[in-house]
């Protein structure tokens, strides 16, 4: 009797722990002549992988501050190379009029004979296609971000493949779609330096995934 009240109160110490959230707590030992011997091996077992999802999910929260910052970054740097080159093509097109505008001055002072007037003409004409040069290098610096933006939305890849992998862990551990979830994929995962680049590997995942 001493047995089964100390058994009882352990059970309810380990549940009051877990509806508290807390699941880092000491297995379960039950008395296994005691009839609550096979309820403590369930609550053993399930104090296991209540853990592993308080990890998982306690893993994949932290990466998901740094998610939001390096998407809000990628959104930032797109705006302003877009505000940029948009600044430029206005830049090109004020100075594609002005050069049409000194080729017509150009030609009727040819035609009217007066070459006085047209080596100034030239030489403004020089300053502008400088000028729209300039304007095509600023164009180019403009789109240099994408090697920069490439590199951190291959780190928000790899980031969502962690999540992913961690959150197919579990759907195996619980046997949710068991009959669709391929453990030999996810060990595959582990070696995520190469993952992007495996692109059958991703294709695989997703159907097994079900997409």
């Amino acid at each position: 009797m001493m047995y089964e009240y100390k058994d009882i109160n352990e059970l309810l110490d380990i549940a009051r722990n877990i509806n508290e959230g807390n699941y880092d707590v000491a297995s379960v030992a039950v008395n296994t002549e005691n009839e609550l011997f096979h309820i403590a091996q369930y609550f053993s077992e399930s104090i296991d992988k209540l853990r592993t999802v308080f990890e998982t999910v306690e893993d994949s929260y932290e990466d998901l501050p740094g998610f939001e910052e390096i998407l809000q970054t990628i959104i930032s740097d797109s705006k302003t190379a877009s505000e940029n080159v948009l600044a430029s093509i206005d830049n090109v097109n004020f100075i594609t009029d002005d050069i049409r505008e000194n080729l017509a001055t150009l030609k009727t002072q040819a035609e009217s004979g007066n070459f006085s007037q047209t080596g100034g003409i030239i030489d403004r004409l020089r300053d502008k296609a400088l000028s729209g040069q300039d304007t095509s290098f600023d164009i180019i610096a403009a789109l240099e971000f994408q090697d920069i933006t490439k590199q951190k939305i291959d780190k928000l890849v790899k980031i969502i493949y962690d999540l992913q992998e961690r959150l197919a862990h579990l759907v195996v551990m619980y046997g949710v779609k068991d009959d669709k979830v391929d453990v030999e994929i996810l060990d595959k995962m582990k070696d995520k330096e190469n993952v992007l680049e495996d692109q059958s590997l991703v294709d695989e995942l997703m159907k097994e995934f079900g997409q």
